[in-house]
C-alpha cells in the first residue's frame, strides 16, 4: 500500500527521525513510501490530491491540521500523525505515543478508527478545526502573541501578562440546541480534543469520535483569578471551579461582536491585526471594524469526517 509522508523539518522533535529513516521504516512495515519535500503549505494541495492509501504526518499539531483539513470527507485515504511537534495534542488525544520509528513499525497491523472534525462558519468564510475554537483569554493571547512571527517564549509570557492585566469579559450569547445562554464570559472554548495550544487541557473528557463538541465557559461574575485558572488547567481541575460551565452538543451558535476568534492556533478574522493602532491605551487589542449585522459563529461537529489508522498496541 502507498504511504504518503509529509515531513515538517521545522518541527520540535525532527531529530527523533529523519525523512529517510521514516521511509525506510515504512518499507520495512510493508508500505510503498511517497515523499516530496514541501516549502510552502500550498505545496500540499497537489501532493495530497494524488495521495491514496495512508497519509502520515511527521510534525506537530500545525502539520497535522494542514493535512487533515485537506482530507476531510475523503474515504480513499487514512491518516496517521507522528508525535514530532511540541504539544502533540492530536496524538495525545488519539493515544499515539512512543518513538516515531516504533510507531511506524506498529502500523504493520493498524487499528481503524474515525475522527470527528469541527467546522466553524462565519462572515469571513468557513474553516475546520482539529483541537478547538473559541473566544476569550486564550484567543486574545494568540492575537496579542501573533504566532505567525515565530515561536518565542519571551513574547508568549509577555502576551499572557498583558492579557491577564488588561483582559476583560466579552458579552455574548450562546445558542445551544436546547437552551440559550447569555452573559459576560472570560472564556468560551469549543473543544474537539482534550487540549488546545501548549497542552491547555480545557476538556479532559473530550472524545473526538463521539460526534459531540465539549463547550467550556467561564463567567465573569464568578471571576476566580487567572492564576487559579492556569493552576486548574495544569492540574486538570478546571471543572471544579464555580465559574466554569460545561456542555456537550453536536452544534451551537455564538453571537460575535468583533473580538478575536481562534481556530486551533490561528486567529480570525484572517488578515486583520488586532494589535493595530489603538484609540484607547487602556486596552491592548482593538475590535474588528467591519462587523456585519447579526454576526454569528456557526460551529458544528462533522462526525467521523476523517479515517484514522492507529498503531497496534
Amino acid at each position: 500500500m502507498q504511504a504518503t509522508l509529509i515531513y515538517n523539518a521545522q518541527a520540535g522533535s525532527v531529530r527523533a527521525a529523519t525523512a529517510e529513516d521514516l521511509q525506510d521504516g515504512l518499507r520495512d512495515a510493508g508500505y510503498e513510501p511517497v515523499y516530496k519535500a514541501t516549502q510552502h503549505i500550498k505545496d500540499l494541495d497537489p501532493i495530497l490530491a494524488d495521495a491514496k492509501g495512508l497519509v502520515i504526518t511527521a510534525g506537530g499539531d500545525g502539520t497535522a491540521r494542514a493535512v487533515i483539513t485537506r482530507l476531510v470527507g475523503r474515504d480513499d485515504v487514512c491518516f496517521t500523525p507522528l508525535p514530532m511537534g511540541t504539544a502533540n495534542n492530536v496524538c495525545r488525544t488519539l493515544g499515539i505515543e512512543g518513538k516515531p520509528l516504533d510507531i511506524v513499525q506498529r502500523l504493520r497491523s493498524p487499528r481503524p478508527s474515525g475522527f470527528d472534525i469541527g467546522r466553524l462558519q462565519a462572515s469571513w468564510g468557513a474553516d475546520y478545526f482539529l483541537e478547538g475554537a473559541g473566544i476569550g483569554f486564550f484567543a486574545e493571547v494568540l492575537a496579542s502573541y501573533d504566532p505567525e512571527q515565530g515561536k518565542s517564549m519571551l513574547r508568549s509570557v509577555q502576551s499572557l501578562v498583558d492579557i491577564f492585566q488588561h483582559g476583560f469579559a466579552r458579552e455574548t450569547t450562546l445558542y445551544l440546541p436546547d437552551e440559550e445562554i447569555q452573559g459576560e464570559f472570560l472564556l468560551v472554548e469549543v473543544l474537539n480534543t482534550t487540549a488546545v495550544g501548549p497542552r491547555l487541557k480545557f476538556a479532559p473528557d473530550a472524545d473526538p469520535t463521539d460526534g459531540l463538541l465539549n463547550i467550556v465557559c467561564i463567567r465573569e461574575g464568578h471571576r476566580e483569578g487567572y492564576l487559579r485558572y492556569l493552576h486548574a488547567l495544569l492540574a486538570e481541575e478546571l471543572y471544579d471551579l464555580d465559574s466554569v460551565e460545561v456542555y456537550q452538543v453536536p452544534a451551537l451558535k455564538i453571537s460575535w461582536r468583533g473580538f478575536p476568534v481562534h481556530i486551533d492556533a490561528e486567529v480570525h478574522p484572517p488578515n486583520f491585526d488586532f494589535r493595530g493602532e489603538l484609540q484607547d491605551k487602556r486596552v491592548i487589542l482593538r475590535p474588528y471594524p467591519h462587523l456585519p449585522v447579526n454576526a454569528t459563529l456557526h460551529i458544528r461537529a462533522l462526525p467521523q469526517a476523517l479515517q484514522v489508522w492507529l498503531p497496534s498496541a
